[in-house]
């Protein structure tokens, strides 16, 4: 006997076996069905359903990169031209770091700095000795080359501190 028929057998001894044997025909044709109707919701909810959607999800992905490697190719000289040219417009994260060196020499407290859209920075000073802010925007004139495109300057509570607000561009 193969394994297969020994299970079947000992099925229709155990009490399921019973069970269904008492039942009419009718009522066994029935059952099949329902058994036919679990077992194929088993197989698409567990097996079929989670491949089509990979499958699916796979073809959208490919698509996607599809397009992509398309617009590439068309525009593959454009993306070398615009890889070669120098980057213009905001500067802003090169002149952060001489901002706040030539601030450490002139032993200045930088409160804020902020990148600006024009390529600027605005930096907000608060309770500086004044003479130490004029020497740090002449040192930044004359050797990074930037210059003043605003400035507002109000006295401190202390004498010859100051606070305010500059605006530096190249």
């Amino acid at each position: 006997m193969s394994t297969v028929q020994n299970l079947i057998a000992q099925l229709q001894q155990g009490s399921i076996g019973q069970w269904y044997a008492a039942k009419s025909p009718t009522d066994r044709l029935i059952i099949k069905i329902l058994a036919a109707l679990i077992a194929a919701t088993i197989i698409y909810t567990a097996v079929w359903k989670p491949l089509s959607d990979y499958s699916q999800d796979q073809q959208a992905r490919y698509v996607t990169e599809l397009a992509l490697s398309e617009w590439i190719v068309l525009n593959q000289e454009a993306l070398r031209q615009s890889a070669r040219q120098p980057v213009r417009g905001n500067s802003s994260p090169a002149l952060i770091p001489s901002i706040t060196n030539a601030a450490n020499q002139n032993q200045l407290k930088l409160d804020r700095l902020q990148p600006e859209s024009d390529g600027g920075v605005s930096i907000s000073l608060q309770e500086q000795q004044f003479d130490q802010v004029l020497q740090w925007l002449s040192l930044l004139e004359t050797t990074q080359g930037l210059s003043v495109e605003r400035l507002s300057i109000d006295r401190g509570d202390k004498s010859s501190k100051v606070s305010g607000q500059v605006k530096l561009v190249n």
